[in-house]
């Protein structure tokens, strides 16, 4: 068959159990087409042809992105024949088999534009009666889905006893996709329609067929009786919002399925909704070269400052022991000093004691530029001399709240924050009498800038340190990044049927192993693709028609 009516015919795209599907050229409009024929044995039967076109003709009347759109229904020389666009894609069915299972955030998006479709029709009345994947196309994008062959779609008030079977022994529809009133051969209506399209979304999420039966008696049993795998045995990712979609769509009671394809519509856009608002987008991540170098220095910082932070504690540590210890000879030197005074003064009246060369002793020790204060109290807590002499004939005023370093002795260190120093207090014993105490408060001045001299030291060798392996990292990042690239290269060609090349280096390492698999990889692929023919364009007709019974 060369011509049909207007159409050229150019080639046979398909078959199906009633029809075949031929891609023609429309001589009159000039428009490439895909035309749908009844086979030679179903011409015999007037009354099938008349069913084929009346239900072709309805089916004409829907307009919507998500269905394939007819041009033409009519009769030829006796052949009945329906003519509608050809878009570029490929049946659902070819791209589970070639990729399996989809990931669930492309089954709702494809989801959501089925449902969409079959609600458009329903709401015309048509009910399309073989939803199944080879009659869903999927863009070359893969990101739309079209809906094809309405070929047994029937209008909502037709005859109920036309609608079982097409004649003695021929189920209309595909058994694996059917619902159960269809399967058992009971009037259906949109609701069948969406126990298909079930079944379809739980093979795109789990990659297998919900009902596996080999024979039309067993695949009916099952479809009327038995449940399916549950889906989160094959997709553990799968939401709980999609598992519950398709559960409610594959019950077995029509009345327990959604009302219509609009509220399925709904649910599955709000789970996509969902899924897109609480997952954020994907990104493909930091390169190699910027990666390996971060964390490189991330694991030498916190190396370094684990160390850094070790080192400086136990500087502190033994400055603050040399301190004390330094600080304690002074104040005992000041004590031994001041006892012989003090015990001198205590065996006289007031009015007779003399604190004058103890005085004198203080302002002359006071000169250090590493004494802040010095106070020097006699046995009944009277200041008898101090750097400061407003103090004296004062009570001796202790110190409070400072954090004590050492004791002994009823010798006392404490910490003077507020005063920037270490306070040594230590009691006056003269032949085993206590005559007063010393109030000794050096600075600490020194010890600070010594302990931040090594501390700034340090951090300077910390960031040199990571400063080298930032700079080691970035290096090594590129040397491993160039063959990874070479090696991208060389497997993105493959994939496009590119085999005419090598890669030729001069490595010992592990990336010259991988070089010289690729090239025996290759070598050994040449001829076998050398001698399989170049594909046809991936043009499929957007109508392809019911497969015989699974």
């Amino acid at each position: 068959m060369t011509m049909l009516g207007r159409y050229r015919i150019d080639a046979r795209i398909g078959e199906g159990a009633m029809a075949e599907v031929f891609r023609a050229h429309d001589t009159q409009i000039d428009r490439v087409v895909a035309i749908k024929a009844l086979k030679a044995e179903y011409r015999r039967d007037p009354e099938i042809g008349r069913r084929f076109l009346r239900e072709a003709t309805a089916a004409g009347t829907l307009s919507h992105a998500n269905i394939a759109t007819i041009y033409d229904v009519g009769e030829t020389d006796g052949v009945a024949y329906i003519a509608m666009e050809l878009v570029a894609g490929k049946p659902l069915d070819e791209v589970l088999k070639a990729q399996g299972r989809m990931p669930y955030e492309r089954v709702l998006a494809l989801g959501v534009q089925m449902a969409n479709a079959l609600a458009y029709a329903h709401a015309r009345g048509i009910v399309h009666r073989d939803v199944k994947p080879s009659n869903i196309l999927i863009s070359e994008d893969g990101l739309t889905a079209k809906l094809l062959d309405f070929g047994v779609a029937r209008i909502g008030d037709a005859d109920p006893g036309q609608l079982v079977r097409t004649q003695i022994g021929q189920m209309i529809g595909t058994p694996r996709y059917m619902s159960p009133e269809q399967a058992l051969g009971l009037p259906v209506d949109h609701r069948s329609d969406l126990f298909s399209l079930g079944i379809v979304l739980y093979e795109m999420v789990t990659g297998k067929a919900a009902f596996s039966g080999a024979g039309l008696a067993t695949l009916v049993l099952q479809i009327a009786q038995a449940q399916p795998e549950p889906v989160e045995r094959s997709a553990a990712d799968c939401p709980k919002g999609l598992r519950f979609i398709i559960e409610k769509l594959l019950a077995k009671k029509p009345e327990q399925r959604f009302a219509s394809g609009e509220q399925l519509c709904l649910a599955l856009r709000r789970e996509l909704d969902a899924t897109t608002a609480e997952k954020p987008p994907r990104r493909r991540g930091l390169a190699l070269r910027v990666k390996l170098p971060l964390v490189l220095v991330a694991t030498t910082a916190l190396a370094l400052a684990a160390s850094v932070a070790t080192v400086l504690d136990r500087q502190d540590r033994a400055l603050e022991h040399m301190a004390v210890v330094s600080g304690s000879s002074i104040t005992a030197f000041i004590t031994s000093n001041a006892a012989v005074l003090a015990a001198d003064n205590a065996g006289l009246p007031p009015d007779q004691q003399d604190w004058a060369p103890l005085q004198a002793f203080v302002d002359t020790a006071a000169q250090d530029t590493g004494v802040r204060r010095l106070v020097v109290a006699d046995a009944t807590g009277v200041v008898r001399a101090a750097s400061d002499r407003s103090l004296i004939g004062l009570p001796y005023a202790p110190a409070a709240a400072e954090a004590p370093i050492a004791s002994a002795d009823g010798s006392t260190v404490t910490d003077a924050a507020g005063d920037a120093g270490f306070r040594f207090v230590r009691p006056i014993r003269y032949a085993g009498a206590n005559f007063g105490k010393v109030d000794l408060l050096l600075r600490r001045a020194t010890l600070d800038a010594a302990a931040d001299s090594a501390r700034n030291l340090l951090f300077a060798l910390s960031a040199f340190v990571m400063a080298v392996v930032l700079l080691i990292g970035w290096l090594s990042a590129s040397l491993i990044t160039r063959p990874i690239r070479r090696l991208r290269r060389a497997l993105e060609d493959a994939a496009e049927g590119n085999l005419s090349f090598r890669i030729s280096h001069n490595r010992n390492d592990e990336f010259g192993g991988a070089f010289d698999a690729f090239n025996r990889a290759a070598a050994a692929l040449e001829p076998q693709l050398g001698v399989i023919t170049e594909p046809a364009p991936s043009q499929t007709a957007t109508l392809i028609a019911p497969r015989r019974a699974a």
